[in-house]
């Protein structure tokens, strides 16, 4: 089954993240409690809160769009076999911190919902992670090292988040098909190359500043406080992580399907950038011989357990030892994977 994705919608003035909490006030008293589509809803209460084009950002997806459409973070849901909307619990958890007149909760509670449940954020902060984008002057992102005209290739599933781990998520209630794929709001595989202006990333400055502002980046990259490195879904989209393992399960998430099976070869080519032993592959021994060898001993040891595998795509790269008919892996990591990792080091 189809998704469709919105393009990116959020505050219009990056440094007022706030913005979006008065237009959800303004909702939360109105005499209403449910809302028709985001235009009306603009028109009718928010016209001189919010702009026009930072209205969709607020809502989530839309079942009756066909195929289905996530026009942005889901403060706003849709009524079941409805066209209409109502404020989300997650809305209403943080207009409640609002109201306490705690706006640095609030503002942190904000930036870990738009973590959990932005697609276009997470495709950003993934791409960063896995080193294919840089951030020019930390706003402005640049392929760096894909050339690739596909946002979400190897990582459909990492972008959605909470749209596909969260119990609440209207995505898993509606038991969509594993082989679920990304379009534009044009029809067409999101496949948009950053040279074109088809498509304007310039709306994530907002949850950029938000993020720079909790103190939660560093160089253009994602630095989380340790509680929220706990939580798999948010901790995939930062490098920082202190264990070899650590890593490795947070790339073997990054890129796995719906179904937990993740391609050996980008991982572990992940794995290698992230703690920085790629040079030392480049210029020594070769990527394949450590990859073989470290696999081999920490499959031996009981450090990686291999639940199952099966063949995959040439873009998957190569398999298992080799092995075509292991390229995609659904596997365990375990701490010892840590001992292991320093022993086959690279000089």
């Amino acid at each position: 089954m189809s998704i469709l994705l919105a393009p990116p919608s959020f505050w219009s003035e990056p440094r007022d993240p706030e913005a979006w909490l008065r237009a959800l006030a303004i909702l939360a008293k109105s005499e209403t409690t449910i809302f028709s589509g985001y235009w009306s809803t603009w028109e009718q209460h928010l016209t001189n809160t919010l702009s026009r084009r930072s209205t969709p950002g607020l809502f989530g997806l839309d079942s009756t769009s066909k195929p289905a459409k996530i026009l942005g973070v889901g403060f706003l849901e849709q009524i079941p076999a409805s066209k209409h909307w109502k404020l989300s619990d997650e809305a209403q958890l943080l207009l409640n911190l609002w109201r306490d007149n705690d706006t640095q909760k609030t503002l942190e509670a904000l930036a870990v919902h738009l973590l959990k449940w932005s697609v276009w954020l997470r495709i950003l902060l993934l791409h960063l992670t896995l080193g294919d984008w840089q951030l020019i002057h930390w706003q402005k992102p640049i392929q760096v090292n894909s050339t690739s005209p596909n946002w979400t290739k190897d990582i459909e599933n990492a972008s959605l988040g909470a749209w596909l781990t969260s119990s609440s998520s209207p995505l898993l209630q509606k038991k969509q098909s594993i082989n679920t794929r990304f379009k534009s709001n044009n029809s067409y595989n999101l496949d948009i190359k950053i040279t074109q202006n088809k498509l304007s990333l310039t709306s994530l400055k907002a949850p950029l500043y938000l993020l720079d502002s909790m103190g939660w980046l560093r160089n253009g990259q994602l630095i989380l406080p340790s509680y929220l490195a706990q939580q798999p879904e948010i901790a995939i989209l930062s490098p920082f992580t202190n264990s070899p393992s650590t890593q490795l399960q947070s790339a073997t998430s990054t890129y796995a399907d719906i179904r937990g099976f993740s391609p050996v070869e980008p991982v572990m080519r992940s794995l290698a950038k992230k703690t920085a032993i790629a040079p030392a592959l480049e210029t020594g021994s070769s990527f394949e011989k450590w990859m073989d060898e470290l696999l081999g001993a920490a499959l031996t040891k009981g450090a990686i357990e291999l639940h199952a595998a099966e063949p995959g795509q040439a873009r998957h790269g190569r398999g298992l030892f080799g092995d075509r008919q292991r390229k995609l892996v659904n596997w365990s990591i375990h701490p010892e994977f840590d001992t292991l990792f320093q022993a086959f080091k690279p000089d």
